[in-house]
C-alpha cells in the first residue's frame, strides 16, 4: 500500500488519536458541563433511581456506595430534588472512597475538569482495574499518547470488548496503523465495523476510506461514499469533503444507492 493512504487515515479517527494530547472521546471536556451531565446519564441511569429519595438517602447514610453514587447523581442532575453540584461531588466522593467504579470514573472526570490530571489518572486507573470500559479506554488513550502501545492495546480491547465505541475506533486504528502490533487489517475491520454500528463518526469515516481505497476490503465506491455520508452526518467534516470527491466518479444512480445506504 503507498504510504499516502496511511497519512489520510487519522483523518477520520476520533479526534483523541489524531491530535496527541487529546482527550478521549466523549468526555472531552465533560467535566461539570452538559458533557459530564450526559456521562452521568448513561453510567447511573435515572430510571434505576426510582421515586424513593429517602430510600436512597438512608442506604447513602448508611455507607452504601451503590447508593451514594445514585444520590450523587440525583443532585447532580436534579431528579427528584434540587440540583446540587456540591453535595453531588460530596457523595461520589464517598462512593468512589469505597470503590464504587462508577463513582471513580466521575471522580476522574471532574479532576480532569479541574485540571488534576494525577488526580484523574488516579481515579480512572482504579475504575479501570475494576473493569469499568470507560475508564479502560480513557487509560488507553493515555497509553497510546504515552508511547506505551502494548498496554494501549491491552487497555482498549478490554474496553473494545465490552462494547465500548470509542475504545473499538482507537484499536480500530491501531490495528489499522501497525501501532503496537503488526499491521492487521482484518482486525481494523472488525473494531471499525463494530464501533461504525454504534454510530461512532471517526470509525464510519475510516470505514468509507478503507473502500474507498480498496485497503482490507475490495474497492466499492458506492459503500465508501455510505460510511462516509454516515460520518458526515454524525459530525466528520472530512469525511463529508472526501465523499464529495468519492461521488466525483459516481453515476446519479450509484449516489442515490449510496444515499439510500
Amino acid at each position: 500500500m503507498p504510504a499516502w493512504p496511511r497519512l489520510l487515515f487519522p483523518l477520520f479517527l476520533p479526534a483523541a488519536l489524531a491530535a496527541a494530547g487529546a482527550q478521549p472521546a466523549p468526555w472531552a471536556g465533560a467535566g461539570d458541563s452538559p458533557g459530564l451531565a450526559r456521562v452521568i446519564a448513561v453510567l447511573v441511569p435515572a430510571k434505576a433511581a426510582g421515586p424513593d429519595l429517602e430510600g436512597w438517602r438512608r442506604a447513602a447514610l448508611r455507607g452504601e456506595a451503590g447508593a451514594q453514587t445514585m444520590l450523587a447523581s440525583m443532585y447532580y442532575l436534579g431528579q427528584g430534588v434540587p440540583a446540587d453540584p456540591e453535595a453531588a461531588r460530596a457523595w461520589y466522593r464517598k462512593a468512589a472512597d469505597q470503590g464504587d467504579p462508577r463513582a471513580q470514573t466521575i471522580m476522574g472526570l471532574m479532576s480532569q475538569d479541574g485540571g488534576d490530571a494525577r488526580e484523574a489518572a488516579r481515579w480512572f486507573s482504579l475504575a479501570a482495574e475494576q473493569g469499568e470500559p470507560g475508564a479502560q479506554s480513557w487509560l488507553g488513550e493515555q497509553c497510546r499518547q504515552d508511547g506505551d502501545l502494548a498496554q494501549a492495546r491491552l487497555w482498549l480491547g478490554r474496553a473494545a470488548a465490552k462494547g465500548d465505541a470509542s475504545a473499538q475506533a482507537r484499536l480500530g486504528a491501531m490495528c489499522y496503523l501497525g501501532q503496537g502490533a503488526p499491521r492487521d487489517t482484518a482486525e481494523a475491520l472488525t473494531w471499525l465495523r463494530l464501533a461504525a454500528a454504534q454510530g461512532d463518526a471517526g470509525a464510519q469515516g475510516s470505514l468509507g476510506l478503507m473502500y474507498a481505497l480498496g485497503d482490507g476490503v475490495p474497492r466499492d465506491a458506492v459503500e465508501a461514499c455510505a460510511w462516509l455520508l454516515k460520518a458526515e452526518a454524525g459530525g466528520n467534516a472530512q469525511a463529508g469533503r472526501t465523499a464529495r470527491l468519492v461521488m466525483g466518479g459516481l453515476t446519479p444512480a450509484q449516489i442515490a444507492q449510496a444515499k439510500a445506504r
